[in-house]
């Protein structure tokens, strides 16, 4: 074999072994296969019934979420005060994201991230106004776009003990030294 030969044989070589480590570093959890170390997060079951406790400005709002699962599309009802609004989201894994569109006056739509704890059927997590919108908070017609908590258990048997807690003062001007 001619000197150039060697040289093209080691370069294709080297070349070859770096498109091996690529490939690897490349491979996504769900690539994961038998005999690898890390197992696929199983996506959690959510359909049914569920109380759920939402901080607002002015207090905590309880209602009944029921949701129906298809893989990892969430539908569902949202039920509040005796109405119905309708839930549309997705859940990859232990994370659920819904929105609500409540028709105001004026409409507005919610959306609810959180995580599912599959051991004690709870999620808790975050809302916050959909599609960049903002919250007229009232009495300085101040615009704000905070996230609220909430959490969530699963079955109507069980009280949910998650107390309402006081709003924080929203409004700057007014905040005691």
């Amino acid at each position: 074999m001619t000197q150039g030969k060697w040289v093209k044989a080691i370069v294709l070589s080297v070349v070859a072994t770096a498109a091996c480590f690529v490939v690897g570093a490349q491979a996504s959890p769900s690539d994961v296969g038998p005999g690898n170390h890390a197992p696929a997060l199983k996506t959690a079951k959510i359909g049914g019934k569920w109380q759920i406790a939402w901080d607002v400005r002015l207090g905590t709002v309880r209602a009944i979420l029921v949701l129906k699962q298809n893989a990892t599309k969430v539908t569902g009802m949202f039920q509040q005060y005796g109405r119905e609004y309708p839930i549309s989201g997705s859940i990859q894994g232990h994370d659920i994201i819904f929105v609500v569109p409540f028709t105001g006056p004026p409409p507005y739509t919610i959306e609810f991230r959180g995580t599912v704890d599959a051991d004690s059927d709870s999620i808790s997590g975050t809302s916050r106004l959909a599609d960049g919108g903002q919250a007229f908070l009232g009495h300085a017609g101040e615009v704000d776009e905070p996230q609220r908590p909430w959490t969530a258990i699963k079955g109507l048997k069980r009280q949910l003990n998650t107390p309402g807690k006081p709003p924080e003062d929203d409004d700057d001007d007014d905040r005691r030294r």
